[in-house]
């Protein structure tokens, strides 16, 4: 299964390098990652080995394999970068990456099945959860209780929503 890590911005200097935003949510723990995968969308990503990959305080500055000029860093500007699952080191207990978080059943501590989770973005001072269930999308914040139990062997994730979050009344 491939991650999106984030995406890929202007050329740096000239011989190839490129800058690299990570995305919502990224750990940066596929820095060590012996390939990135390159492309518009999953489907169309190709695999590049990766030399090199250095932090700066905004961006990472990328260097792939194969692209050794200002032109070819060019060509994939505002492309999608990926890893491999396989190639991300295990979390911690109680940690998960979006990826294995992502399409899990969100259900409450009754057992009612809110849908699943559908994206996550920085709310500024939390994290949002977007539990969708076809019909309507909840945002729930992800606050201290909100989250009870995650089961990523079972897809499902249990949760404590808030009194009154819009979205959930009856």
């Amino acid at each position: 299964m491939l991650v999106v890590v984030g995406r890929l911005g202007r050329p740096h200097a000239t011989r190839g390098q490129l800058r690299l935003w990570p995305g919502a949510g990224s750990s940066l723990a596929w820095l060590d990652a012996e390939r990135l995968f390159v492309g518009k969308d999953r489907d169309s990503a190709r695999p590049f080995r990766l030399l090199r990959a250095s932090r700066t305080e905004k961006f990472i500055i990328v260097k792939l394999q194969g692209i050794d000029s200002i032109e070819q860093a060019a060509a994939l500007v505002n492309q999608q970068c990926y890893v491999e699952r396989e190639q991300l080191p295990e979390c911690e207990e109680g940690c998960y990456y979006v990826a294995d978080l992502l399409g899990l059943c969100v259900e409450d501590r009754q057992g009612r099945v809110l849908g699943r989770l559908k994206e996550i973005f920085d709310g500024g001072a939390h994290e949002v959860y977007v539990v969708d269930d076809g019909r309507r999308s909840v945002l729930l914040p992800v606050v201290d209780g909100v989250v009870v139990e995650v089961d990523c062997q079972a897809g499902r994730m249990v949760v404590d929503p808030p009194p009154g979050l819009p979205g959930l009344e009856e």
